[in-house]
């Protein structure tokens, strides 16, 4: 019952930071890294409904060898998933590329894990079940701070 009245007391998401967006490639490219098939599935559906290039995962060992590849502009990443936590993931892939936005996509509702996950670098923090629209808005506001250049006509 306890549980209950702190989920109550806690907003749903956070996004602390939209970071500016580094010219890796042109397409909308998201990492979802989480250990719950049947959930990274509907999520990556939801995700290619609405024009991202996505690829799943589902450890955190995973997630940090694809980012390093693939170089997403965002990455989902579940806190608790085997072979390195979501926490674990963030700061490797943090290491990697600043620019890459991380969003913890998570069940956790404690708000030390909130703020642990801000320390780590995560720029947003959704609490499991998310509507797909909130994440995606937030999503297409990161790929929008990017402005590719255009070479001047004389």
């Amino acid at each position: 019952m306890q549980t209950m009245q702190r989920q109550a007391h806690i907003p749903e998401e956070a996004v602390w930071q939209i970071p500016v967006r580094a010219a890796h490639h042109d397409e909308p490219r998201v990492l979802v890294a989480d250990d719950d098939l049947d959930a990274t599935r509907a999520l990556c559906l939801a995700l290619e409904d609405a024009d991202f290039s996505v690829r799943a995962v589902h450890t955190g060992l995973d997630a940090v060898t694809l980012a390093r590849k693939w170089r997403p502009g965002v990455v989902l990443l579940d806190l608790m998933m085997p072979l390195g936590d979501g926490w674990e993931a963030a700061e490797a892939i943090r290491a990697l590329d600043l620019s890459m936005m991380l969003i913890a996509h998570t069940g956790r509702t404690c708000p030390d894990d909130r703020a642990r996950a801000q320390r780590t670098g995560f720029n947003g923090y959704f609490i499991k079940p998310t509507e797909p629209e909130r994440m995606i808005h937030v999503m297409r506001t990161y790929f929008a701070t990017y402005e590719p250049h255009r070479a001047r006509e004389c």
